[in-house]
């Protein structure tokens, strides 16, 4: 039997035969490097999930700075450590050196940039495409960074399995700092470079096999994850309700009075306005919005009266959904000026409006929750109005096993229990068939009988004589008509209009 034969059968008995000194070391490690994601982790978490959503002075050099900090040796960490806890370092008081405690910093420190920048990207990315729904819902930057970490927390359990990866594989810095003292800080990475140095490959062997082992479960863990989250995402077939009865015909208007005395919306019909109330809510004086060199609206003026119906109609890219972010406070005009009533309640709801991995019911009081309103009261109003309108049997399901004519319709849901004065829509009934197109039209409907003001970008003609009052025609980020719904289906149009409109004459 050759030596490398002999070795791998002696590396085989350790393990089988639980030998105790393997065993320590294989605990140690675990202990160290569990103990310095926890730590590490923990710090990263909550940096990465803030700097992934914060924006302020300077934040590109800073996240070049993190970012340079996932390519630091590790013995230039355990080197710090060391200078740090030595006796004449600033922590020398400690009497850390050599000890388990300075290879617990030194890995922390290790995986705290590691967390910190993936945690960034994911929240980041997540706040790019879903945080304006949760900042027009009233999230702050602080609630938006816990909601999306929390709702990216697959993602980030990845997050955490590659900072485990990362401390256990280690070894230049437990080294510097453990001094890899037999039965006290040695742990597998540096018994396998001492024993392989020596001439001792069984148990350098057996260590490297756990540590194998280790890293595939732990990898593995992380794949099952993933495809669990990934069918969570897909949601199950039976669990997708593809055909509810329409909500408007199944149930009576929810008004204040069905709340308990917490009012939800005041059932105020337009025609029904004091005089001194029907004026303007929000207004665009000469607005200009650039991206880049890009002009996506110009000189752009406007004015909104409380209780109009306005759909915004145009081509894909004339800048309707840029003009809904605009008005809506979330897009800032590079020139020009936005002017609306401080005390209107604003809200929008998105083509593909977000929702939580979590139940309908936490969805809506969530939103109701960042308004300003207890959490009991809250979930007392959104228990109230998810009845009212037709979700009393799936609203402790998951939101995102929904289909996306439920997703809308509980979007509008959210949106109703704010009460908004301004309800903006982008493409509200996009990809929707026309059963549920209904049954959402039938919810917009609610908002406009309840004297809230709408703006809604639309390509739907129909829909748009059905809901509007007033059509606003844009072109390459102009405003070429702003009329009556009646003059603009029956008035001669500019040129542009008039071929937009052709063929679809509903």
């Amino acid at each position: 039997m050759s030596d490398l034969s002999a070795s791998l059968v002696t590396a085989a008995q350790l393990i089988v035969d639980g030998n105790a000194s393997l065993l320590a070391i294989v605990g140690r490690s675990l202990a160290v490097s569990a103990l310095a994601v926890v730590i590490g982790g923990a710090v990263g978490l909550v940096l990465g999930a803030w700097l992934g959503v914060a924006r302020y002075p300077g934040r590109p050099a800073v996240l070049v700075v993190l970012n340079s900090l996932l390519a630091v040796p590790s013995v230039v960490v355990g080197l710090i450590v060391y200078l740090m806890l030595s006796r004449t370092g600033p922590l020398g008081f400690l009497g850390w050196l050599f000890s388990f405690q300075a290879m617990v910093v030194a890995q922390s420190l290790l995986v705290l940039p590691v967390v910190t920048a993936l945690t960034r990207q994911v929240v980041e990315s997540a706040e790019t495409t879903h945080g304006e729904q949760w900042h027009s819902l009233g999230a702050g930057t602080l609630a938006r960074s816990v909601l999306l970490a929390f709702d990216e927390r697959h993602a980030l359990f990845m997050v955490f399995v590659t900072a485990f990866s990362r401390a256990i594989t280690e070894v230049g810095a437990v080294m510097i700092v453990g001094g890899n003292i037999d039965g006290f800080t040695r742990v597998m990475t540096t018994a396998i470079a001492l024993e392989t140095s020596k001439g001792d490959l069984p148990l350098a062997l057996a260590l490297g096999f756990v540590l194998l082992v280790v890293m595939l479960a732990l990898h593995g863990l992380a794949a099952f994850v993933q495809y669990a989250r990934s069918r969570m995402d897909t949601g199950l077939q039976e669990n997708r309700i593809r055909a509810d009865p329409p909500v408007a015909s199944r149930h009576p208007p929810y008004f204040a009075g069905e709340n308990k005395g917490h009012a939800l919306f005041a059932p105020t019909a337009v025609g029904e306005m004091p005089e001194g109330q029907r004026g303007r809510v929000l207004s665009l004086e000469s607005a200009s919005v650039k991206f880049g060199a890009q002009t996506a609206l110009a000189s752009c003026s406007l004015s909104i009266a409380k209780g109009e119906r306005i759909a915004l109609l145009g081509a894909n890219g004339s800048g309707k959904s840029t003009l809904l972010r605009l008005l809506h406070g979330q897009q800032m005009p590079a020139s020009g000026e936005r002017v609306s009533q401080t005390e209107a309640r604003q809200v929008m709801v998105f083509q593909q409006p977000h929702m939580l991995r979590l139940s309908a019911l936490l969805n809506v009081t969530l939103a109701l929750w960042f308004s300003g309103k207890s959490w009991n009261i809250s979930r007392v109003d959104a228990l109230q109005a998810l009845s009212s309108m037709g979700f009393e049997n799936i609203m402790h399901r998951n939101a995102r096993a929904m289909s996306v004519g439920q997703r809308q319709r509980l979007a509008l849901v959210r949106a109703w229990t704010l009460a908004p004065d301004i309800l903006f829509l982008d493409e509200p009934t996009a990809s929707l068939d026309p059963k549920a197109r209904r049954d959402v039209e039938a919810l917009i409907q609610r908002f406009a009988d309840n004297g809230c003001t709408l703006v809604f970008a639309s390509h739907n003609l129909g829909q748009a004589k059905r809901l509007a009052t007033r059509v606003i025609y844009l072109e390459q980020g102009k405003l070429l008509v702003d009329l009556p719904t009646k003059e603009f289906f029956n008035k001669e149009l500019p040129n542009e209009a008039a071929l937009f409109l052709q063929g679809e004459r509903v």
